[in-house]
């Protein structure tokens, strides 16, 4: 009698993930702030023009200047998942990325001996650590791209180099992460003649072979970075991220709050992390440990890097240690459990028709018997969904001073309206976000900034100071306001600021 086939924990994870976040946090997908529709907003450029853009059309305070669409291959994917199925589409497609990257941390263990229960347990962990930015945005295709590469970087046959460029000619264009792929990889080369350093006879000589064969793989990395349609320029944007002080002050840039819980989270691994390496007798291998340490750092400087410290970090430790977890004396029943129930299971039947039962959702308008299961519409308590909706319905025009996270919201409801900025800061620069700081905080001189920029027109926050700084003592109009936002006008009757306006 043959036995009833079964789903593989790489299914298991998959059909999880892939219905809990669409469905279960499909608003934080879509609503957290305005970049998701910015991304959007771009990728309908790209498809309606048959073109990348290579000036700014969406801003008056940059019109015309030198524009680099970096992530423009997760943009256009974006934009059709929205023209296809509305905003349930982009939800569905951001939870299909997110839970194939999960499924793959349980993969990658399991493909290589080690435990169903601790690649289970591990895979749940970087969901945990990661939920934090599960937003649909670019990233999250660096977050899939990175289980790949580490796949590559841990495989054991014959070594081929077609991979890694196939992969970063991908990753290049949908996310500027694919950098953070290549020092990975300079990492590993690093740490493997470091051990060959130490070791001797044949064991040198594979060491030296893996960091003869990791260092190729870094010049091919590189080269396949240049293959998109900003050539080495792309690499040297990317790069810039690093000087660009604005990025720094953004919250999820920022080091970790070990008092908010997602914080405590972190410690409380972090915490794990050092009593593994403190307890046990083994030392994991130098690419082992430097990716660690390497990638400990990244998350302590910036807590958007700890998705890729759970991603990377997490899996070679549990892969190191896999025998020490064996032999613990707890979970034994479950740990075997999950043995016996991995034997013989099959694979990526469940997620594909999972996968389907998700698009015809989205398809649907996220909707199941009339009930909303997706949201299909921006939020009007985070955005100014109505405001804009009103200004539209009436044609209203001006030169527009908005809210910084409302930007790219504004570029996708309003598209008639160019905007003052929005979250890609690093087109913007440090004059135009000085200046937008500069005006919402009231500091000194910041009516100069609306006059020598023509402002006539601001959406910004219903209850914001410079809402009320604006009407008691600049004279502007209230034309709209809600709950959310305001929209105020300066008075028709007022005198040109500048010969330029």
């Amino acid at each position: 009698m043959s036995k009833r086939p079964r789903p593989s924990l790489f299914d298991i994870i998959f059909i999880i993930w892939v219905v809990v976040i669409p469905v279960g946090f499909g608003s934080r997908l879509i609503n957290s702030d305005g970049d998701m529709a910015r991304h959007i907003r771009l990728g309908e450029a790209i498809l309606d023009g048959g073109r990348l853009p290579r000036t700014d059309f969406f801003s008056h305070t940059m019109a015309g200047q030198p524009f680099i669409a970096f992530e423009w291959g997760s943009e256009v994917l974006y934009a059709l998942a929205y023209r296809t199925a509305g905003l349930p589409g982009v939800a569905v497609l951001a939870g299909l990325v997110l839970a194939l990257t999960y499924a793959l941390v349980a993969r990658f263990l399991i493909r290589r001996g080690g435990d169903p229960l601790l690649a289970y347990f591990l895979s749940m962990a970087a969901a945990v650590l990661s939920g934090a930015h599960w937003l649909a945005r670019p990233h999250l295709f660096t977050m899939l791209a990175v289980l790949i590469l580490l796949e590559l970087l841990e495989s054991r046959g014959r070594r081929s180099l077609w991979p890694y460029f196939a992969l970063f000619v991908v990753w290049t264009n949908l996310h500027g992460g694919f950098f953070y792929g290549c020092v990975t990889i300079a990492i590993y080369g690093v740490g493997e003649l470091l051990e060959a350093r130490l070791s001797a006879g044949d064991e040198r000589r594979e060491w030296l072979a893996r960091a003869r064969h990791h260092g190729a793989a870094l010049a091919v990395a590189l080269l396949a970075s240049l293959v998109n349609p900003y050539g080495f320029r792309n690499l040297a944007h990317v790069t810039g991220f690093f000087g660009n002080r604005f990025l720094r002050q953004t919250q999820e840039f920022m080091s970790p709050d070990f008092h908010t819980i997602n914080g405590k989270i972190f410690l409380v691994v972090i915490l794990a992390v050092l009593t593994t390496l403190a307890l046990t007798r083994r030392r994991p291998t130098f690419p082992v440990l430097l990716v660690v340490l390497a990638n400990l750092a990244f998350s302590l400087i910036s807590q958007r890097n700890i998705e890729l410290f759970a991603l990377i970090a997490l899996p070679l430790l549990a892969l190191t240690y896999d025998a020490e977890w064996r032999s613990l004396p707890v979970l034994r029943r479950a740990k075997g459990v999950f043995q016996r129930e991995h034997a013989g299971s099959y694979s990526g039947l469940g997620a594909a028709v999972c996968s389907l039962l998700l698009v015809g959702l989205a398809l649907a308008g996220g909707r199941v018997a009339g009930f909303e299961v997706v949201p299909d519409r921006f939020d009007p308590k985070v955005f100014p969904v109505d405001a804009v909706a009103k200004a539209r319905a009436e044609q209203v025009q001006g030169r527009l001073y908005n809210n910084f996270i409302w930007g790219g919201y504004l570029l996708l409801a309003w598209p008639e309206q160019r905007v003052f900025i929005d979250g890609g800061t690093d087109h913007y620069g440090d004059t135009v976000f000085d200046e937008y700081v500069q005006v919402w905080n009231l500091d000194p001189g910041w009516q100069d900034v609306l006059k020598r920029r023509c402002i006539d027109l601001a959406l910004i926050s219903a209850r914001s100071r410079l809402a009320e700084e604006l009407v008691r003592d600049g004279g502007w109009s209230t034309w709209y306001s809600d709950s959310t936002a305001v929209i105020l006008r300066k008075p028709a009757d007022a005198p040109a600021t500048t010969s330029d306006c």
